[in-house]
């Protein structure tokens, strides 16, 4: 008896995860490509999802710029773009929305939570491991992330939606 595919899709993205904070930008580029080769060839197995990955990538970029024009995220050489590191975590966290996480999808309350929850934790946690750090005063941008990841994860969550609706018309 195998491990279910999405247990494998979690742990690729957290092991990915822990990379990327830790590698830096040239480990998290190597990291994010051989994630989304292995997740292209054995999760999703589909191509087209790459239009998925790269919208969530590029909200996140958005997200991340806005968070440093704020001051919510600060560090030496943050200008007002994130470091390749924390896009090409965007990227990785996207093969997630429609295999580990898909059941949020049905669950968008409950989504909103743990975007309010997990959200601050992994930028707290992200801060610890980098060379980034939560603006001052750190429980207002604490708060911040929190109020725009309890929006971010559901939206993420339905643009995947959407993408596996699109997906099952094409086929049909």
């Amino acid at each position: 008896m195998g491990i279910n595919i999405n247990i494998y899709n979690a742990m690729l993205f957290h092991f990915a995860w822990l990379l990327c904070l830790i590698g830096g930008d040239t480990v998290a580029i190597v990291t994010s490509f051989i994630v989304l080769a292995i997740h292209l060839r054995y999760v999703s197995g589909n191509l087209r999802e790459l239009t998925l990955l790269l919208q969530v990538m590029l909200l996140g970029l958005v997200v991340d710029s806005l968070f440093i024009i704020a001051g919510v995220l600060t560090g030496a050489e943050l200008l007002f773009l994130p470091p390749l590191w924390l896009i090409a975590l965007w990227l990785v966290f996207a093969t997630t929305l429609n295999h580990c996480l898909r059941w949020f999808q049905q669950h968008l309350p409950l989504a909103i939570l743990v975007g309010a929850v997990a959200g601050p934790l992994s930028y707290w946690a992200g801060t610890r491991m980098s060379d980034f750090a939560l603006g001052s005063p750190t429980v207002r941008s604490i708060i911040i992330v929190s109020l725009v990841w309890a929006l971010i994860f559901p939206l993420c969550l339905m643009l995947a939606k959407r993408y596996e609706k699109k997906q099952v018309s094409a086929e049909a």
